[in-house]
């Protein structure tokens, strides 16, 4: 369990990114955050990955006290991460070396991932010879072969097309279903956020706050049809409504 109590952060200079703010995830969990730009959704990400620390507040996970990176959080980019010396499967295994596991047993766990990420066959190719999509199913590969207690997603998917984009969220959450790992994500895209989780977080304009926490009352396995049905059609109308008073905010337009 994720336990976020108080947590705000401030930075040099005064600026407030994020008030102080609480949230409870439970095991299994995949939270998605929605908000205008600059609310604080990736820096509370971040607080919660260890890779910048809160002005207040706590942050635990299975009780034990936040205070920097752990292998139990496993992040996950918008932007491609790989490191463009290694070979696919020496990036996915990297985690697994720096923990001292023998070779044999980081290529087997790393040979699992790469297979659900569909990448069987692409093992020995670089990052530069990848699509974009590929690219971010290696990176995913690597987050999950090092067996994260929860996995920080921040916009994993947003640089890609549209096509590819659908297709990366149908395997995250085929993986999610199988793996049961608990996901905090972070997400611009209504839809996405709708499709993805079990719960939607927004967050008001900056400095941000968690404004309301909404169930996605659809069961899973879930199909890309759901989109199209009147339940997901009443949600994406309100969650666009919440979002859009927000960004009427930030942009002045509202008091």
């Amino acid at each position: 369990m994720l336990d976020v109590k108080g947590v705000g952060k401030t930075f040099t200079g005064g600026t407030v990114a994020l008030q102080a703010t609480d949230l409870s995830v439970q095991e299994n969990d995949f939270i998605a955050i929605l908000g205008p730009s600059g609310c604080g959704k990736s820096t509370l990400l971040r607080m919660v990955a260890g890779l910048d620390a809160p002005s207040g507040g706590t942050i635990t996970l299975d009780g034990k006290t936040v205070a920097g990176p752990g292998a139990d959080r496993g992040m996950v980019f918008q932007s491609y991460t790989l490191f463009p010396w290694l070979t696919v499967l020496e990036n996915v295994c990297f985690g697994l070396r720096e923990k001292g596991m023998p070779l044999a047993q980081q290529r087997e766990i790393a040979q699992r991932f790469l297979a659900k990420v569909g990448l069987k066959g692409f093992e020995k190719h670089y990052p530069k010879q990848l699509s974009g999509g590929m690219q971010q199913r290696t990176a995913l590969a690597r987050a999950l072969a090092n067996n994260p207690r929860i996995l920080l997603m921040d916009e994993p998917f947003g640089a890609l097309d549209h096509q590819t984009r659908e297709l990366m969220q149908e395997l995250l959450l085929g993986i999610w279903e199988d793996e049961r790992k608990t996901v905090l994500f972070v997400t611009h895209d209504i839809d996405e956020a709708i499709f993805m989780g079990s719960r939607v977080v927004v967050m008001s304009a900056r400095p941000g706050r968690i404004k309301c926490d909404i169930p996605v009352p659809m069961p899973h396995p879930r199909h890309y049809s759901m989109k199209t049905t009147p339940a997901f059609a009443e949600l994406k109308a309100r969650l666009t409504e919440e979002i859009r008073t927000e960004v009427q905010r930030a942009a002045g337009l509202l008091p």
